[in-house]
């Protein structure tokens, strides 16, 4: 069985208080690479889940062993190429906030992004160099270079990419990770790698779940932010914090909508699993499936900068 270890507040640290939010209901059988693949099916299972009294982040306690959550997103697959036109057209005008904050176009990181499609960004923005980091074997056999300049590592984001080569300190002029900082096992050491990670004054670009948003408050356990791959879960005030003590300064937030197809917001609804088998054939029957639908639906972005001096 995958080890699980305990977690504490990632913001207010190991003596911070804490209350469970939900209690756990997944089995040992739900740790597996298909299961932490991205943007699956949702199917509402956990670890248990905590609330720090402090600032409120949300966090599975116990979680995956760090060792073991690297090898299960190292096997993960990824299989949403249907979405990726939709969620670049739903995260480009994030970057085109954070792009005016810009004051080089050096190198565009993307951290955690699949098969590195987002690049493309970076490539049509005159950015001089594009690299994705991503765990993934299966994205790394998927990437397809944005331009000349675009390169796949393949790896978790951490200190052992400035120790062994493939990414320099002070180097990166804009870094961006969409709805991967609720999946790692320390969400302040890899904002300190990010800051890092940038050239002074280099401009960070995050979007992830709101557990403040409308639909999180509505739905309780029930909302899809409550999964299984997510083991820090954050809003906009604690994050804006976080951030902040990891040495960004700058720090904008706001709300995030999605512009999606029906077909794919009827596969995250969190609806009967049952229920769901019968609509999506129908939308598919109908023709509706590929009609493109813009929602906010609980996500919020934040953009911040590396102070220009030390």
């Amino acid at each position: 069985m995958t080890l699980l270890s305990p977690r504490h507040c990632t913001l207010c640290g190991p003596d911070a208080g804490k209350r469970v939010r939900f209690a756990p209901n997944f089995e040992a059988q739900d740790l597996n690479a298909a299961v932490f693949s991205a943007r699956r099916m949702p199917d509402r299972r956990h670890f248990q889940l905590v609330c720090c009294e402090g600032c409120g982040i949300i966090y599975s306690d116990p979680a995956c062993d760090p060792a073991a959550l690297a090898s299960l997103y190292q096997a993960s697959s990824v299989n949403y190429d249907r979405q990726e036109e939709q969620i670049f057209d739903s995260y480009a005008p994030v970057l085109d906030r954070g792009l005016r904050r810009v004051a080089k176009r050096g190198l565009f990181l993307e951290i955690g992004g699949g098969t590195g499609f987002m690049l493309r960004y970076g490539a049509q923005h005159g950015f001089a160099e594009q690299l994705e980091i991503e765990p993934s074997a299966d994205a790394e056999l998927k990437f397809r270079p944005a331009g000349p300049a675009a390169r796949f590592v393949r790896g978790m984001f951490d200190q052992t990419l400035f120790e062994q080569g493939p990414l320099r300190r002070s180097s990166v002029s804009l870094a961006c990770f969409f709805q991967m900082l609720d999946h790692v096992p320390s969400p302040v050491e890899l904002l300190r790698t990010v800051h890092e990670a940038l050239e002074p004054g280099g401009i960070a670009v995050c979007v992830t779940h709101d557990t403040s948003a409308f639909s999180a408050r509505v739905l309780g356990e029930r909302s899809p932010i409550y999964d299984i791959e997510h083991t820090y879960l954050f809003n906009p005030a604690n994050l804006s914090r976080l951030f902040a003590h990891a040495g960004f300064t700058e720090i904008e937030s706001f709300a995030v909508a999605n512009r999606y197809s029906l077909r794919y917001w009827a596969h995250l609804a969190p609806l009967p699993l049952g229920l769901k088998r019968s609509i999506l054939p129908a939308l598919e029957r109908t023709g509706l499936a590929r009609l493109p639908l813009r929602l906010n639906a609980g996500n919020f972005a934040i953009i911040a900068r590396k102070p220009p001096t030390l």
